[in-house]
Formats: structure tokens, C-alpha cells, sequence
């Protein structure tokens, strides 16, 4: 499998409203799924997806990215914890009021200027999303907004790094579907744009072909979905991190694999790894409601 080796001319075939990050989300309930994966049939391709991938020990902000060691433990946690509240869909008003305390918290401590933005864009992209999986898009604008802001913010201080441009290609995504056709026209090729720069300078980031597989394997066919390539992009990605991965990435490769084999007609591998997604957490909105109606 040469996806990884050979990035930029896969990412090519990213369609403009393809780009956009659709509904990905986070206490393990048996979070390490023991039971192989089923095995793919020769119709969707010769490569297989051989594990479900490992959580990580250590819980990370982002693969490889560690929380800067300047923030107290305290607002680590507040972090994590706002993060499965979202993963797991708890109500957009108790996270939005959790992303504000902690946003104070992190404003109160010596925190180096780019970990501050840094963190300021990811938690505003959470909020944004808890509104948005919740259909409130006059909530969720300013919030996914906001973490634009923060993520241009960043790379006015760090430069164009692969993180940074993980960053700004996420929430930049969402506000490309929110925002009106002449927004999604100018800004949602460069969420392919961004990834390609990550990828680039930094081939094996997990987040950057993260943003490429949601694009293959979510909107239809007509509109940049190729559900085949993003199995194997996935099946690529998996391997990446030997020493796991945060529990949130987790969950969005193991939903985004089945959703690409749902989109595909295959509801027996599909309903498998939603039942793998919903060990991380068990109340995802998302991931119930597909399993409930491949069971259908």
C-alpha cells in the first residue's frame, strides 16, 4: 500500500464540498476492541484492515502534540473532559459553558502564546461542532469562527506548521458547508490545500490524512466520495502511531471506516466498526443512530 508515500497525487481527487469534515467526534467502556476487524471482500480491494487501532496511554491534544507543559493538570483535564462531552453528545449549552470556563482558566496561566492559540482554536472547534451536531448553525458559526481566528493567530506566531495548519483546515472546513456557496466556493479547496501543506512538510501527520480520508469517505459520490480510497487510506493510517492514539482520533478513523462501508452497501462491516467506535463512546449521536439503522 503506497497511499502515505505517495500523498499529493491521492489528494487531488478531493472534491470542493468533499472536503468538509461531516459529523466525526470521545471514559473508556472497554475502549481496546480485542476481536479482529472482518475482512474486506475482494470487490473493495486486495488491502484489509487488520486491527482497530489502540488507544493511546497518555492522552495527547493532537497525535504527537502533547498539552504544553506550562498548563496545569487541572486545565488538562477540563480539556479531555470537554472533549468527551462533545465525542459523547452531551447538550451544546453545558459545553459551551465548560469551553468558557476553561477558556478563562488558560487565559489566568503562564501559558506560551502559540500553546494559547493553539488551544483557544481547539476548543472553539469543539463548541462549534456540539452546536452544529446539534443543528443550532447560528451557535456554532462564531465558534468555529472564532477557532479560525485563533488558528491564523498561531501560524502568525509559529508559521505555516503542520499542527497549525491542521488547525485552521477543521473548523475552516465546517464554515465552508455553514456559510454561504460563495464562502464554500473561495475558502473549501484550500481545506485540501492544507492538508497537502501538512502533509508535505510532515508526510505521516495522522490529523492532516484524517481531513483527506473524511473527504473520500463521507459526501456522495458525486460531490468528491470514493468510499474504496478511503478504506485504504484509513488501513494506511492506522499503522501510523505505534504508541496509540488519543481516544478522539480513534473514534473519528473507526466511524469514518464505517461510514465508508455503509456508503459502500457492506452493513455487516459497517455495523461492526460503529459497535468499535461506540467502545470509546458509547453515546455518540452519530454512531447510534447509523448502527441503529443498518440494524434495520
Amino acid at each position: 500500500m503506497d497511499i502515505i508515500a505517495n500523498h499529493v497525487p491521492v489528494s487531488r481527487c478531493i472534491a470542493l464540498v468533499g472536503l468538509t469534515l461531516l459529523t466525526i467526534a470521545r471514559s473508556p467502556v472497554s475502549a481496546q476492541s480485542t476481536a479482529s476487524p472482518p475482512k474486506n471482500p475482494p470487490s473493495v480491494g486486495t488491502f484489509q484492515l487488520d486491527s482497530p487501532g489502540t488507544l493511546a496511554h497518555i492522552q495527547n491534544m493532537l497525535p504527537g502534540v502533547p498539552f504544553p507543559t506550562a498548563l496545569d493538570q487541572g486545565a488538562v483535564q477540563a480539556f479531555l473532559t470537554l472533549r468527551d462531552s462533545v465525542y459523547n453528545g452531551a447538550a451544546s449549552e453545558s459545553v459551551d459553558a465548560q469551553a468558557g470556563s476553561l477558556l478563562k482558566n488558560i487565559d489566568g496561566q503562564q501559558v506560551a502564546a502559540e500553546d494559547r492559540a493553539l488551544l483557544e482554536a481547539r476548543i472553539a472547534y469543539l463548541v462549534g461542532r456540539s452546536w452544529n451536531d446539534h443543528k443550532n448553525k447560528k451557535k456554532a458559526l462564531p465558534w468555529f469562527e472564532r477557532a479560525v481566528d485563533a488558528a491564523h493567530t498561531l501560524i502568525s506566531l509559529v508559521g505555516e506548521t503542520p499542527t497549525a495548519l491542521v488547525a485552521l483546515a477543521e473548523p475552516l472546513g465546517e464554515l465552508s458547508l455553514l456559510k454561504d456557496l460563495g464562502f464554500l466556493i473561495s475558502n473549501g479547496p484550500k481545506v485540501g490545500q492544507y492538508a497537502n501543506k501538512a502533509l508535505d512538510i510532515e508526510p505521516k501527520n495522522i490529523k492532516a490524512w484524517l481531513l483527506k480520508a473524511s473527504a473520500l469517505a463521507y459526501p456522495p459520490t458525486i460531490w468528491g466520495g470514493n468510499y474504496k480510497k478511503a478504506l485504504e487510506t484509513y488501513a494506511a493510517v492506522l499503522p501510523l502511531s505505534t504508541s496509540g492514539l488519543p481516544k478522539d482520533v480513534l473514534f473519528d478513523i473507526r466511524v469514518g471506516i464505517a461510514t465508508a462501508y455503509a456508503n459502500l452497501k457492506l452493513p455487516e462491516h459497517a455495523a461492526w466498526w460503529f459497535r468499535a467506535a461506540l467502545e470509546l463512546y458509547p453515546q455518540n449521536p452519530y454512531a447510534t443512530t447509523e448502527l441503529e439503522k443498518l440494524a434495520k
